[in-house]
């Protein structure tokens, strides 16, 4: 999911954050690569006439391919179904996140949710006394931990505000430890 593009690339749309004017299986031609406060965007002639950009920390895509195969109906479904997760948190952060922790080797993927909300300290404190497979990789995800944390608790209190749900720790654990797992499954999925 989301492949780096260049200008003139075809891409179709899984998710567009924001938009409900845009629908999965948009598709449009880049004519432009820019670099935003770190984002890379992607502005997009789209065929339906939009102008809209794709921005890599908030937006879903692949290229676009005459026929859609099993295999992309079904990640189409998934970001359907997951559409908050992909509205209220920066995927495209995550998935870097993810990376060095997988790097590292310091857990299985499917055990990595709860190093999403953990942060810095807390995830030095469990590996004071392991071994650790990648030294360089670790401090690769102790750089990010904390924005991690910081990003997943602004995605549940977004997420909490647009529902009117009471903000409260209860509250934020909870939708935490929903949201953590389903970040990771798009990981393993995209």
């Amino acid at each position: 999911m989301n492949p780096k593009l260049k200008k003139g690339d075809r891409v179709s749309l899984l998710y567009m954050s924001g938009e409900i004017s845009m629908s999965p299986g948009e598709c449009g031609t880049v004519t432009s690569v820019d670099n935003v406060f770190g984002d890379t965007q992607y502005g997009v002639n789209w065929d339906n006439g939009s102008r809209l950009a794709l921005l890599t920390d908030t937006d879903a895509w692949k290229y676009e391919k005459k026929q859609i195969k099993e295999n992309e109906l079904a990640k189409m479904s998934f970001v359907n179904k997951n559409e908050d997760m992909f509205r209220f948190f920066k995927i495209g952060f995550f998935r870097k996140y993810l990376l060095a922790i997988r790097k590292s080797g310091i857990v299985n993927m499917i055990a990595a949710g709860n190093y999403l909300w953990m942060g810095k300290e807390r995830i030095e404190h469990e590996f004071k006394y392991k071994h650790i497979p990648n030294e360089e990789g670790f401090e690769e995800v102790l750089d990010m931990a904390n924005q991690a944390q910081a990003e997943m608790i602004n995605g549940v209190i977004k997420y909490l505000e647009e529902n009117e749900i009471d903000e409260n720790m209860d509250n934020i654990n909870r939708y935490l430890r929903r949201f953590a797992p389903k970040i990771v499954e798009s990981y393993i999925r995209f």
